[in-house]
């Protein structure tokens, strides 16, 4: 199992701190209009102008530096280890999903939110970016890359007999894992053994 975690901006905890200063003085200033035109005009719209702008930021921010996409792979199965404390041969780990399965999760604050599993008997094709698409009609798209949909990959997959498109951002680690996972999946099918 190989898993990896995109998010868009990818932040630092200085640039984090920078954020909350700018929001704190930002929250000020605009009170402080909001205040002056409350009582210039008499009216209570701009406290109502204000919040829902403070809510639109959070909710901004929110979406721009809280939330990203986890990439799990499960490629091969998973190796027994020594374990000294049973003097055996033990598995430590306990795949939820059979090998050759993808899943893509949208995380919150590290929380993982199930989106899509694709298995590996209905994956049609793993594009490069730029690369042409393998069918001319693609019913259905998703987004879960974090990055311009030209600098994604694509992977086209069947799902209840549609050709659907996923974009993504995997890394290199991640794509060496898939071409062993499409390897193990041929020797597999053609029945051949691991050099």
């Amino acid at each position: 199992m190989f898993q990896q975690s995109v998010d868009r901006s990818r932040g630092t905890a200085k640039s984090d701190l920078m954020l909350f200063i700018w929001l704190v003085v930002g929250f000020f200033a605009v009170g402080a209009v909001v205040l002056y035109l409350e009582k210039l005009f008499s009216s209570s719209i701009p406290r109502y102008a204000f919040i829902a702008l403070a809510l639109g930021t959070l909710y901004l921010i929110y979406r721009l530096r809280l939330v990203g996409y986890r990439y799990t792979i499960f490629y091969k199965d998973a190796e027994p280890v020594y374990d000294p404390r049973f003097d055996d041969m033990i598995l430590h780990e306990d795949y939820q999903y059979p090998v050759g399965t993808i899943v893509f999760e949208r995380i919150v604050s590290a929380k993982g939110n199930i989106l899509l599993t694709v298995d590996k008997n209905d994956i049609i094709k793993l594009a490069a970016p730029g690369e042409a698409a393998p069918a001319s009609e693609v019913l259905h798209s998703a987004d879960y890359s974090c990055t311009k949909s030209e600098k994604a990959h694509c992977l086209y997959f069947k799902k209840d007999g549609a050709v659907c498109r996923v974009l993504f951002a995997p890394d290199s680690e991640f794509l060496d894992c898939f071409s062993q996972m499409v390897d193990n999946c041929g020797r597999s099918k053609t029945g051949g053994t691991e050099a």
